[in-house]
């Protein structure tokens, strides 16, 4: 506990509105992170936010289509993506490479900072950590899988003949959000799963994943707890039971962010957070 006190400024936290912005940014955060090689069993992400989802993959070639193809797997994601991609584009016409990389890095941590304090309420971390990212912090991002929204809302005006869609519809995996529609309110953790995540349809196939089942095998393979008793703790923060920053896997989802924007030896992250 003296670590994370060290580490964070915490505050008596009543969640605010959790926004369907925040799953594209917090997504996009876990795949800058996160790149599970299931045959290895290794992380093949640096760890580090440094937006190497979007510029590295593939020795930095699909940069203007996002990068690594998971960045557009669902609309969220892949509007935040987007969003980064044309501002990084945008940069490149006043400045060289690097800087715009730089300059677009930045930006993604005020997004990032923002959503994960409306989400958990955790601030800005006093000091950053140059340590790897673990397999317990990746199991404890996917037991908060539980907040994932099955569907959102179209918000483009009364002719707009659809009104809400699936997230998990292949069909609607690059489609670009309007801002309202970032914007809109999703429920905060309730301890389930909604049932879209249940039989996700694979495209072009017969194969459905049940992401529950995926985040559980993993969860009990990878990390010391279980995924039913992590969920059942989501639902008493959901309910204001607890608090989140009570919750007792919390702590690796905040060490996580100190890990995740460590300047030390990434040439990328610009911070004045020092780094041990």
């Amino acid at each position: 506990m003296k670590l994370l006190t060290l580490l964070f400024l915490m505050s008596s936290y009543s969640f605010a509105e959790v926004k369907l912005r925040d799953i594209g940014v917090i997504g996009l955060m876990s795949h800058d992170l996160f790149t599970w090689d299931k045959h290895s069993e290794v992380n093949l992400e640096n760890g580090r936010l440094d937006l190497s989802t979007i510029f590295d993959y593939e020795g930095g070639s699909r940069w203007q289509k996002g990068g690594n193809p998971k960045n557009a797997e669902n609309a969220p994601v892949w509007s935040i993506t987007k969003r980064l991609v044309d501002l990084y584009a945008d940069q490149l016409k006043i400045m060289d490479e690097k800087s715009a990389r730089k300059f677009t890095v930045k930006y993604f941590h005020k997004m990032v900072f923002e959503s994960y304090f409306r989400l958990t309420g955790v601030r800005i971390p006093k000091l950053a950590i140059n340590f790897p990212v673990t397999n317990t912090e990746q199991a404890v991002f996917r037991a908060m899988h539980d907040i994932l929204p099955g569907k959102a809302k179209f918000i483009r005006g009364k002719l707009f003949p659809l009104k809400e869609f699936k997230l998990t519809n292949f069909l609607f995996a690059k489609l670009y959000l309007n801002e309202a529609e970032l914007d809109q309110k999703i429920k905060y953790f309730d301890g389930e799963y909604d049932p879209e995540y249940l039989a996700i349809t694979i495209p072009f196939s017969r194969k459905k994943v049940n992401l529950k089942e995926v985040d559980g095998d993993f969860i009990a393979k990878h990390s010391p707890y279980f995924q039913e008793n992590m969920l059942a703790e989501l639902k008493r923060v959901g309910t204001a039971e607890i608090n989140i920053n009570e919750a007792y896997f919390i702590e690796h989802a905040q060490t996580l962010l100190a890990k995740a924007i460590c300047s030390k030896e990434n040439q990328w992250i610009e911070s004045s957070i020092k780094c041990h």
